[in-house]
């Protein structure tokens, strides 16, 4: 394993851990919650840094709604940077998260595609914890 691979593996993870999940309060029902992964595969050499911000409206004190979006950082496989995602349209990501009680969720998502007009398949899933 080359050392710059470790060495950028090591910078990403003190930038995520610095910037993972910041939140801040917009309004008694309105938050933006942004988290900063860095990811790096080892056996392929690569890493990426992403920032997810995301919005989240507290609808009812039942039900959330999200919008939000991942944009590139940084990638070290085609030398993007932030500056690259200002090419297209960003991808919306959707979701809806109603709590039944404290244990079962449902949950609804999809994405919209700005650059191609086209949204995702819509996901529902149902969820207990315990």
């Amino acid at each position: 394993m080359r050392i710059t691979t470790i060495a950028t593996a090591a910078l990403l993870a003190v930038s995520s851990a610095t910037l993972a999940n910041a939140e801040t309060q917009l309004g008694s029902a309105l938050s933006l919650n942004t988290e900063v992964k860095a990811t790096h595969m080892v056996d392929a050499e690569t890493s990426v840094l992403t920032i997810n911000p995301e919005f989240t409206y507290a609808a009812m004190p039942a039900l959330d709604l999200t919008l939000g979006t991942t944009l590139n950082l940084w990638e070290d496989v085609n030398n993007t940077d932030i500056t690259d995602e200002f090419d297209h349209m960003p991808v919306l990501e959707l979701g809806a998260t109603y709590a039944i009680t404290e244990a079962w969720e449902l949950d609804a998502s999809m994405n919209y595609d700005l650059e191609e007009g086209e949204r995702s398949d819509i996901k529902l899933v149902a969820s207990f914890n315990f």
